[in-house]
């Protein structure tokens, strides 16, 4: 049991696909561009296109965590549930609040990691072998998705609770 995903027209799932979601079909783009010209310039024309391959790199790393954000606010991730079925509706709903909680901490930490760890990149003026091109964005761009991804789950853990505070103020 899951909790639902948003509504496609909610403001901020319209704010995650104008940008992530348009930063990550830009990319899937480019990459099948960058791709279509080297294998061109490479059998037809025996000329390569220079630094393909680590364009390649940064931008499937890029997409990935572009990624992140919107698979977490339509629930896409990979989702085990062999108990599921055995377990009451109460523990099942506890279970999944836990697990939002605990994978938004988790995703909180990480997010606090690249981000410390593209300060350092930045620092230390680390760029690309053959194309020399700085390292450190990729790296603020991963801390960033994954901060949302993980403000996202605080949130959805947040609205499973919201039953419960209001039945709470009833009473």
């Amino acid at each position: 049991m899951t909790p639902e995903p948003s509504r496609s027209g909610a403001l901020p799932g319209r704010v995650l696909h104008a940008s992530f979601g348009v930063l990550a079909a830009l990319l899937l783009l480019a990459m099948t561009a960058l791709t279509t010209l080297d294998v061109v310039g490479r059998y037809l024309f025996n000329s390569p296109v220079t630094g393909a391959f680590e364009l390649t790199e940064l931008m499937l790393a890029a997409l990935i965590f572009a990624g992140l954000p919107l698979a977490t606010e339509r629930d896409e991730h990979v989702d085990v549930d062999l108990l599921d079925s055995f377990l009451p509706p109460n523990v099942l709903r506890a279970n999944v609040f836990l697990a939002t909680l605990v994978s938004a901490g988790v995703l909180a930490v990480l997010a606090g990691q690249l981000w410390g760890r593209a300060g350092q990149l930045v620092a230390e003026g680390t760029v690309t072998n053959s194309l020399a091109l700085p390292l450190a964005p990729v790296g603020y761009l991963m801390a960033v998705a994954t901060a949302v991804s993980a403000l996202l789950l605080l949130g959805k853990a947040l609205l499973m609770l919201w039953p419960l505070l209001r039945r709470g103020r009833r009473a």
